[in-house]
């Protein structure tokens, strides 16, 4: 009975269980199978005990299995993965346990219990690649590269280290939508695969930013000319979302050991030089120098300086007058800011402003601009009821942040203005790099009731087609131009052309930098609407500009 009921538990775990049992004579020689097994490998029972174990598992694993298996016979229990060909040729992984048949002392076969563990290993084996490689792209990710480098450095040959990223890449992703970005951000990554090839490893360190390790590089001459390809390949179109898109990219390169010798040291640089190659314009590249170091601690340190100096109101406002062409009376005043640093004195804007660009902090002190120039507007017209526009500059970061048009609503309300006396002036490389987007957001903003003008007017490269496109109010000729209008007859014709096509189209034209009185006489004979500069007056204080104001309209009574 007990024999019994042994044989039927037995039975029972040999039957039911959900692992494949294979049970083998010594020779390999399958004997007997359960269900599992036959499920696991696709064979029948018949056509099973008509194969060796060996007949499924891969040619390469043979040699394995068998050594395997005679350690099973010696007396060991072994574990150990192999790979099978299922009856419709399935390749499946599985996790083997091998054990000896003993009857009576005398080995008579092997138990071998077998999972498929393919589906497992698959997941692992996606996890392992995930943690070194970008899913995206397909490229090394953060980890993968800087490991990569870390390796090179290890090695001790020399190498270059090439950080790019993409030029207004963000108008791509806010126009065409996030889909068509990552499209594009693959098709750059096959790019640069074909432009590399095994000259070195590639990485995408998140975003639009790309890491190139130059592991091949035998002088800086030929990182350069690896930079060209690069970038020449890049001006063959993309197609993306049924548009063809030609991109540029900002490259910083470092070099290993001169530029450090280690990875963080090395990609601080190449960032640094990146940064660098992006102040020098779009489509560049530059190479790491010690005083780059220098210029972005200094930046650092300016950049605290400039959110305690946003905390603490050390900025102030002067305004600008502009002046009619035609009677000289007051038209305008531009407010611009000042920064008197507690320590420091007079810091420039030419060296705070473009800092407060490349950062978010353009936003707030943007913000801090509008408020403080509509309670200055108001304060004077309690003085003395004023009919001119004020002026206030807009930076591109600023005008298209989304909370700019609900702010400037709010701040027109809590301090009574009228954007009809507002005119908000905005940069050409605004409307150039982010057309639908600028257009889209002038149209609300007049709907409202302020004005718009075009500042820097002329120093684009596709200006009037913007006179057409955009419903402006003004532009403001770019002072380069005003200059030498009285010597230079290409300057003369240029802005002559440009006040010509902007009265036709019902556009004012403001001419900034007029500073003599001959200058002002070509502007008049050319028919120009309003003058700004320091032939009337320089930017001043608002006491001094309510002094001015006073002064002017009696003048401008008495005439």
């Amino acid at each position: 009975m007990k024999l019994k009921i042994n044989e039927q538990q037995y039975r029972s775990l040999f039957q039911y269980n959900p692992d494949a049992i294979f049970i083998l004579d010594l020779e390999g020689n399958f004997k007997e199978v359960n269900p599992s097994g036959l499920t696991l490998t696709g064979y029948n029972l018949r056509e099973v005990l008509q194969l060796k174990i060996t007949d499924l598992v891969l040619k390469e694993e043979t040699e394995g299995l068998v050594a395997f298996l005679h350690e099973v016979i010696k007396g060991s229990s072994i574990c150990f993965e192999t790979f099978i060909y299922t009856k419709d040729a399935q390749r499946v992984n599985l996790n083997i346990t091998a054990t000896q048949i003993k009857i009576d002392d005398s080995i008579t076969g092997i138990y071998v219990i077998a999972q498929d563990v393919t589906e497992q290993n698959q997941v692992q084996d996606k996890v392992n690649y995930l943690a070194y490689h970008d899913e995206l792209t397909g490229l090394l990710n953060r980890r993968g590269i800087y490991g990569q480098v870390d390796e090179q450095i290890n090695k001790g040959s020399n190498f270059a280290t090439i950080l790019m990223d993409v030029d207004m890449f963000k108008d791509i992703n806010d126009h065409l939508g996030h889909a068509a970005g990552d499209t594009l951000l693959k098709l750059i990554a096959k790019r640069f695969q074909n432009t590399i090839k095994d000259r070195g490893l590639i990485g995408r360190l998140g975003g639009d930013e790309f890491l190139i390790c130059f592991t091949e590089m035998k002088s800086s001459a030929e990182v350069r000319c690896l930079i060209k390809d690069i970038q020449t390949d890049m001006k063959r179109h993309f197609k993306i979302a049924g548009v063809q898109k030609e991109i540029t990219l900002s490259i910083g390169v470092s070099y290993y050991p001169s530029d450090g010798d280690d990875c963080d040291t090395l990609i601080k640089h190449a960032d640094m030089a990146m940064y660098a190659a992006k102040k020098a314009g779009r489509n560049n590249f530059s190479e790491y120098e010690s005083c780059l170091e220098k210029d972005m601690l200094s930046k650092i340190t300016m950049y605290e300086e400039i959110k305690n100096a946003i905390q603490e109101e050390q900025f102030e406002l002067y305004y600008q007058p502009k002046h009619s062409v035609k009677d000289e009376n007051i038209v305008g005043a531009e407010a611009l800011i000042r920064w008197q640093h507690p320590e420091k004195g007079f810091i420039s804007p030419g060296e705070f402003i473009p800092l407060a660009e490349d950062t978010d902090l353009i936003i707030p002190l943007g913000n801090w601009v509008i408020r403080k120039a509509f309670r200055q507007y108001k304060e004077w017209n309690t003085i003395s009821p004023i009919d001119f526009h004020l002026s206030i500059n807009i930076s591109p970061k600023q005008f298209i942040d989304d909370n700019f048009i609900p702010f400037l609503l709010r701040s027109v309300e809590e301090f009574s203005v009228s954007p009809e006396k507002i005119d908000l002036e905005i940069t050409e490389s605004l409307a150039i790099e982010n057309t639908e987007l600028t257009l889209e957001k002038i149209n609300q903003l007049k709907k409202i009731g302020f004005k718009i003008t075009m500042d820097d007017f002329g120093t684009g490269y596709t200006s009037l087609t913007y006179l057409s496109k955009f419903p402006l109010d003004r532009i403001k000729i770019d002072q380069s131009f005003i200059r030498d209008i009285t010597s230079n007859k290409n300057h003369a014709a240029i802005v002559q052309s440009l006040v010509s096509v902007a009265k036709n189209l019902d556009i004012k034209v403001t001419a900034e930098g007029v500073e003599t009185k001959e200058q002002l006489l070509y502007l008049q004979e050319w028919d120009c609407d309003e003058i700004q500069g320091y032939y009337y007056s320089k930017p001043i204080p608002s006491i001094s500009f309510v002094e001015y104001h006073l002064e002017n309209m009696k003048s401008y009574l008495m005439t």
